[in-house]
């Protein structure tokens, strides 16, 4: 095999960086997807990275995958602060949060001006949002490195909204998840979601791989830069299901229904052999020695006037053929008897096809609905086809 020779470049033009951050982008946008509401959108690079609209609320969102730590004076720290106060004055109808989602840590700054006593200024943030003397972080922004936009829009805000409408709307989510973990976590959401629509864990990878397609290429798009959850659960569903047409699945089932016919035959032949009437049970004496069980055989008795349908369950050999023979005595009418022992659920279904297609004949409907017991039916059971059960 010939040797594949790795081409030389020059690594301070390599985008590997960038293309890691594009990556771990569409990956966030994938868990918010997911985790939209019914009547949320997502907009891809609309507003920031990603951004979150319902009702009258922008959730804006920007993301970064960086390795070292971020302070007040940091690029992208500056980046999204400037972003916020441009979102909020190009959207005065809308409540514009932004939320700065990166991997880094919280830093500390060098210089003491640029913080408030020995807290990370990102942290002081956090903290006043709530309560405390806001003239310290009101000289620090004053002096950084933010554009006159931003600047001219704090000195125009009073302490009040200051706190409420700046502060709280700005939120530095630092130490999240880097890609390595955050794919699992997708996975795990979307064989969730995959399970309750029918799907399986094999299907995960095709559906998250669909996921990122459609974000790159609505990402990209100059119009329409948006996703909602009907989008999504279309996604879900091409996971989970196989599109046939009308022709084939036509052709299908016929196919199903000739190999059918060609095996009926036999398998008729085998079930006749143990069903080919019901067993009247007054054709069969009872024993001349009978257990006293008049309690249990009240309860048959109660069960079927009340309910139309009694189970007797028990050990073999203990009674519950005699006693179900009894009951029917009692209730009156005229009772058949079928043996179910050792058969299966499909030959079990067999029979019950067959005994209702003979009680159909005599005009008694109401026995259909043991056919939704098959994994359940005694090994015998007892069938009033005289008349109609109450």
């Amino acid at each position: 095999m010939a040797t594949v020779l790795i081409p030389k470049g020059d690594k301070a033009r390599e985008a590997i960086d960038a293309l890691k951050g594009y990556v771990y982008q569409i990956y966030q946008s994938a868990l918010a997807w997911i985790e939209l509401g019914t009547e949320e959108f997502l907009f891809l690079e609309v507003a920031e990275d990603y951004a979150v609209v319902a009702a009258d609320v922008l959730n804006a969102v920007q993301v970064k995958e960086t390795a070292h730590s971020v302070t007040i004076n940091s690029d992208d720290i500056i980046a999204s602060i400037d972003s916020f106060v441009d979102l909020r004055l190009r959207n005065p109808e809308l409540q514009v949060r932004l939320r700065h989602l990166t991997t880094s840590r919280i830093g500390k700054e060098k210089s003491k001006e640029h913080r408030v006593g020995d807290t990370p200024t990102l942290e002081t943030w956090r903290k006043l949002a709530k309560t405390g003397d806001l003239q310290p972080l009101r000289n620090i922004l004053g002096a950084s490195k933010l554009s006159q936009q931003t600047k001219d829009h704090i000195r125009e805000l009073d302490n009040t909204d200051f706190r409420e409408l700046f502060l709280k709307r700005i939120h530095f989510d630092c130490g999240a998840l880097e890609s390595k973990y955050l794919i699992p976590q997708l996975k795990t959401k979307l064989s969730t979601l995959l399970a309750e629509r029918g799907g399986v864990y094999s299907q995960v990878d095709g559906c998250l791989s669909n996921i990122v397609m459609t974000l790159l290429s609505k990402a990209t798009q100059k119009e329409d830069r948006f996703v909602d959850k009907s989008a999504l659960e279309e996604l879900l569903v091409k996971a989970t299901q196989i599109p046939v047409n009308k022709a084939q699945f036509e052709a299908q089932n016929q196919l199903i229904a000739t190999l059918f016919a060609s095996s009926a035959p036999q398998a008729s032949g085998l079930l006749s052999k143990r069903l080919v009437e019901p067993s009247p049970i007054n054709e069969v004496p009872l024993p001349r020695a009978i257990a006293n069980r008049t309690n249990h055989i009240n309860a048959i008795v109660s069960s079927v006037t009340e309910y139309g349908v009694s189970w007797v369950f028990g050990a073999a050999g203990v009674g519950k053929t005699i006693g179900a023979k009894i009951a029917a005595r009692q209730i009156g009418g005229s009772w058949a008897s079928i043996n179910f022992r050792g058969l299966n659920e499909e030959q079990v279904a067999a029979i019950l096809v067959d005994v209702i297609n003979r009680l159909t004949e005599q005009s008694i409907s109401r026995f259909a609905h043991f056919t939704g017991h098959f994994s359940r039916l005694p090994s015998e059971c007892l069938v009033d086809y005289g008349r109609e059960t109450k």
